[in-house]
């Protein structure tokens, strides 16, 4: 329970229940919204399928977010396919139990209003501009992938419900006062006693071990002394950072590429905006001539900000007085832009604009200045870029040029070494755990252990190892896997043998004393005091404290006793003579109370999928070969 608790410590779960089937799309992105074409299933879910389509962006959204969390140690991860086998099956419990819980939030019969649904869809920002939501973005977003924003509304409608479902469940937790103090004094608890140690050292040099014994430790644990199989390999080595050491730009290129694409160092005039939109509807006249009506208001004086409100189709925008915020050309409707971006003065108001959407009237409220970013401040950037795009050309070529004479000359790297200037390096022997870099990849050893390469000694072809490195490897010698006879790993099970036989007299003896102390008889062992320690108590030996906690609580003037086995191969006697309950700190109370909560939350959450998943026919279609596409 106590590590539930730690786990829970910063409020992880609360963040998962609420984001589990959260409108920013978690697992499936927006586009598992929007996206409404046949595809292969991985899993039926009661009858219900969780397609290919659906599946494949949950993982590609899973390792974008794991990349994002561990950085460059994801890169070393992914080459691992049992990392990516991992990551799939993971996936796809996530999705069975996202399923399952929207099937079970739809058989209880659970509803959200449309006003909840408004503002969900107005907080996802896929369809905001600038950090406000944007209406012609959302509806050109949905008319773009066939999606009606009625029917995006009940997908929408079905998560809400479902995240209401999710909410319900772990919401309803709760932690009494006297929990949260119990628990305080249960983290804080110490225990007095003391311990005897029965050191293996002073039973080794009584062992005496027999031939039976040796061999019977040998057969026994054979697989210790398995030599793995072990390959000598010579290799070619692309690097992309070795080629940028090589490759200088000079001041006159650098220049001129500033200057081709000044562009990209200059920022546009940024222009804000303020619209009142009609929609068209079954009537288009009627909903010129309200707009012209409108218009004609704003011509003799009226506030445009009020008119948004009180008129304007677009509610988001409507609500906010029609403003628009900053917007860049190519974000909004053609005919709307042209109109907008004619205005010339803050306060300007266009004449009534037919677009797609219905009739607009457009107001310009801001303009911010552009400006030129000084040479001297991108020039770093610019010499990076450049050498980049060299490195990256150099690179390709040197890939292609390397393939085409390993191949043609397959048994040596003489035509490399000599035409393109790359060494030729030779290993020693090395086995699938111990193989140097650049060959620790598994697309590498893959290839040096496989038959083809072995038998026939030529060149393998191109191995990409990562996005800046490549190799040619080829076999030198091959050592299969062996065992080490016992001849050769004599000395070492000796030790063994002695080893086990001293802790066994060690154990023997520990329990003698358990003994006599449960029996209240008089002992010659020398203790070590136990006074007032607490868990974590780093002056003790782990196994100790451990098996301290682990011990009942005995009566008054009593003990219990225990062994525990010390990391150093020792044994001890731990007795435990006496209990003190921690204190309360009211300045933890509230931080303990919601990890408490919050390992509650979890262990609820998880007791229902498992019961919706018992009760469940759940056939997951996602099979090897499948698994093992991407």
């Amino acid at each position: 329970m106590l590590e539930r608790i730690r786990e829970g410590s910063q409020s992880f779960w609360v963040k998962v229940f609420l984001v589990l089937i959260a409108l920013t799309f978690a697992l499936a992105g927006i586009g598992g919204y929007i996206a409404n074409q046949p595809a292969p299933a991985v899993a039926l879910v009661n009858g219900e399928e969780i397609t290919q389509a659906e599946f494949d962006r949950a993982v590609e959204n899973e390792r974008a977010r794991q990349q994002q969390q561990l950085g460059d140690f994801y890169d070393q991860l992914a080459r691992d396919p049992r990392f990516t086998q991992q990551l799939r099956q993971r996936v796809v419990t996530d999705l069975v139990n996202q399923k399952l819980l929207e099937q079970a939030a739809t058989a209880r019969g659970l509803r959200v209003s449309a006003e909840q649904v408004k503002a969900a869809i107005r907080d996802i920002p896929s369809f905001k501009v600038a950090g406000q939501f944007d209406n012609d973005l959302y509806l050109t977003t949905l008319r773009s992938l066939g999606y009606t924003p009625d029917g995006f509304a009940r997908v929408v409608r079905r998560d809400l419900v479902t995240q209401q479902f999710v909410q319900g469940i772990v919401s309803s937790e709760f932690v009494l006062p006297s929990e949260v103090d119990a628990t305080q004094r249960l983290i804080g608890q110490t225990r007095s006693g003391k311990y005897a140690e029965f050191a293996l050292a002073d039973y080794i040099d009584q062992v005496e071990v027999d031939e039976t014994a040796v061999e019977n430790w040998y057969n026994n644990n054979i697989e210790q002394f398995a030599v793995p199989e072990q390959v000598k390999v010579a290799y070619v080595l692309i690097d992309a950072g070795s080629i940028a050491e090589q490759i200088t730009i000079d001041e006159e290129e650098i220049r001129a590429y500033y200057e081709g694409n000044i562009d990209n160092y200059s920022t546009a005039p940024q222009y804000r905006f303020s619209h009142i939109l009609i929609e068209a509807g079954e009537d288009e006249a009627a909903a010129r001539e309200q707009a012209s009506e409108i218009l004609a208001e704003l011509e003799a004086g009226a506030d445009f900000a009020e008119l948004a409100q009180q008129y304007s189709d677009d509610v988001f925008s409507g609500e906010q007085g029609g403003d628009l915020d900053f917007i860049e050309r190519g974000t909004m409707d053609a005919d709307f832009e042209e109109a907008a971006f004619a205005l010339e003065n803050v306060g300007d108001i266009t004449g009534v604009v037919e677009t797609s959407f219905g009739y607009h009237i457009i107001k310009l409220t801001d303009i911010k200045e552009g400006s030129v970013t000084p040479f001297a401040e991108v020039r770093a950037e610019i010499v990076a870029e450049l050498q980049e795009e060299r490195v990256t050309q150099r690179y390709y070529e040197l890939q292609q040029q390397v393939s085409e004479l390993t191949f043609e000359v397959p048994d040596t790297f003489a035509p490399v070494t000599e035409e393109l200037g790359l060494p030729a390096r030779e290993t020693d022997f090395f086995s699938r755990n111990s193989a140097p870099a650049p060959l620790d990849s598994p697309a590498v050893l893959t290839q040096v252990f496989s038959d083809q390469l072995i038998n026939e000694q030529l060149n393998s072809e191109l191995i990409e190892v990562s996005d800046t490195e490549s190799v040619v490897v080829r076999v030198l010698e091959h050592k299969p896997e062996t065992i080490q006879s016992l001849s050769e790993v004599r000395d070492q099970v000796v030790e063994n043998v002695r080893h086990e036989q001293a802790q066994e007299m060690a154990q023997q003896a520990a329990d003698e004393l358990v003994a006599q102390l449960r029996a209240g008889e008089a002992t010659a062992a020398e203790f070590k005091a136990l006074d007032n320690v607490g868990r974590q108590a780093p002056s003790q030996p782990r196994a100790v404290v451990q098996t301290l906690f682990e011990l009942s609580v005995p009566a008054a003037d009593g003990m219990s006793v225990g062994t525990a086995n010390l990391a150093n191969g020792s044994v001890a006697v731990v007795a435990l003579t006496g209990m003190q309950q921690g204190e309360v700190n009211e300045a933890q109370t509230a931080q303990l109370q919601e990890q408490l909560i919050n390992s509650y939350m979890q262990e609820s959450y998880q007791a229902v999928v498992n019961a919706l998943r018992a009760e469940a026919e759940i056939e997951i279609l996602l099979g090897k070969d499948n698994a093992e596409q991407q």
